[in-house]
């Protein structure tokens, strides 16, 4: 019988003791965690609609062409709303190319920008050597000329070079994709 009661003790003492430290760790207790941001990216989407992808990777991995100094713009779809950016973004830029030409590599020019009430504006650009075999091209991150303000669309350009050329551009291969990434 002593022993019953002494286990029932037990028990009850180990219950009130966990439930006193639960008390406890709620009243002094701290939760500590990181969360890990980044910026947006934007993907090419259709080719033939030259549609530019927020945070969303393109269905497939077609390509497009660009000749001699031509230009394409893929811009995103819908209006934005005339958002400001409250800093001055910097860009990585991602390019899956190849460029047929009497000789390579070639220049291939990649701008970001949006369009405003003043039309197109570029904040950042730059140039990648493009060789005459498909091939990835990262760019560190550059940063940008402005802030962007009164956003309606963004958008990311190629342009070409070179007379008689003509460059391919891919939109993604093995986990690879053609986009800008932002960062602050």
């Amino acid at each position: 019988m002593y022993k019953k009661v002494g286990i029932f003790i037990g028990i009850i003492l180990l219950l009130t003791a966990g439930i006193s430290f639960a008390t406890l760790l709620e009243y002094y207790g701290k939760i500590i965690g990181t969360a890990e941001v980044s910026g947006a990216e934007f993907y090419i989407g259709s080719a033939k609609n030259e549609t530019l992808l927020i945070n969303k990777k393109s269905p497939d991995c077609g390509h497009f062409q660009l000749s001699n100094t031509s230009t394409r713009a893929f811009i995103t779809e819908g209006d934005l709303g005339g958002i400001d950016f409250s800093y001055t973004p910097k860009a990585r830029f991602s390019v899956r190319a190849k460029v047929s030409a009497t000789t390579t590599p070639q220049d291939l020019t990649l701008r970001f920008g949006y369009i405003g009430d003043d039309g197109p504006i570029i904040i950042c650009e730059t140039n990648v050597s493009v060789g005459s075999q498909m091939d990835n091209y990262t760019t560190d991150f550059i940063e940008c000329s402005a802030a962007p303000v009164g956003v309606k669309k963004l958008f990311y350009e190629f342009k070409g070079n070179c007379e008689d050329c003509k460059y391919i551009i891919g939109k993604c291969a093995g986990g690879f994709y053609t986009k800008v990434e932002l960062s602050k």
